[in-house]
């Protein structure tokens, strides 16, 4: 974090407990940040530090301070409230507080729940509820991360990944939001090229993936062709998406080319279950009886897919 707080030494305010008992509290904080990094030091300290800045920022400006002088003390206690923020969620990242990161964030949540700074340590908090109580606190945490920064990536993933089973509605929703949010999401700042692109690629395969297969259960079957063709080429590395995504192609075109008397669309549809079918997994079996079914239908040999 660039900051340009600096204490204001004002020698009219030599004498007022408060004012420097917030530039201790500071100065404290910056070093525990920046050299002692204990997780439980940080957050006592931003927690104290936070309630002396914003006690600070609404006290009455003392008679014997010029007014400029007090508006840059003000502006300097508002400049500290937002560090602790940074302090606390910069914190939650490092690998040494791992066991503290969701101490670290619910604290920040408590403290601001539209802080800037909760896209820096979404990815550690939902990590670290997932080690600590498993699907569910991750869903419940990554609705608080949305709740104040709609567009988090990390949050959408989660939302839309856990939720394709638990309520498909939701998932669909979440995916859409994060098909959006990655195709415009401009490479943050000191993250690589080639590691942005992967991880963009991933989400949105991720994405495209679970908006296809739940419209594939919905019977929605131009949008499960869009969606999973979209995502095919971004989750070949994922064997058991894959199979599924082919699934469902290899039934939407199906079904498509039997509404429109298209057999283009059925040849199609054969293929992408014989993939299916080819890939080890719960889907195997039913994607070979339905291959099998379409070679029937266009009067072409069987073909058996080894198990």
């Amino acid at each position: 974090m660039k900051t340009l707080i600096v204490p204001i030494a004002l020698l009219s305010l030599t004498g007022l407990a408060l004012a420097e008992e917030l530039d201790d509290n500071f100065t404290a904080l910056k070093d525990a940040v920046t050299t002692k990094k204990d997780a439980d030091t940080i957050k006592k300290l931003a927690s104290d530090t936070s309630a002396l800045a914003r006690k600070t920022a609404a006290a009455a400006k003392p008679a014997d301070v010029d007014a400029d002088s007090w508006k840059q003390r003000v502006q300097f206690a508002k400049e500290v409230d937002t560090y602790t923020e940074y302090a606390l969620a910069s914190t939650a990242t490092q690998p040494a507080a791992e066991a503290k990161a969701v101490e670290l964030v619910d604290t920040l949540l408590a403290q601001n729940p539209k802080s800037k700074y909760l896209d820096l340590c979404a990815g550690a908090y939902i990590a670290a509820l997932g080690k600590q109580g498993g699907a569910a606190k991750q869903l419940d945490g990554a609705a608080k991360i949305v709740a104040a920064s709609p567009d988090n990536d990390d949050a959408l993933l989660v939302l839309a990944d856990g939720n394709l089973q638990r309520n498909p509605t939701a998932a669909l929703t979440y995916a859409n939001k994060l098909a959006s949010v990655m195709r415009t999401k401009a490479k943050p700042e000191g993250v690589p090229e080639g590691a942005w692109e992967t991880r963009k690629n991933t989400l949105l395969g991720h994405a495209y993936y679970d908006a296809g297969v739940i419209e594939g259960t919905k019977q929605g079957w131009i949008d499960c062709d869009r969606e999973l063709k979209s995502a095919v080429p971004l989750i070949s590395k994922e064997q058991s998406m894959l199979a599924t995504a082919y699934f469902y192609l290899g039934l939407c075109n199906y079904q498509i080319g039997k509404l429109t008397q298209d057999r283009t669309k059925i040849q199609a549809a054969q293929k992408y279950s014989e993939q299916a079918a080819a890939i080890p997994g719960p889907m195997q079996a039913q994607a070979n009886q339905n291959a099998a079914a379409m070679r029937r239908e266009l009067g072409a040999p069987v073909v058996q897919q080894k198990k």
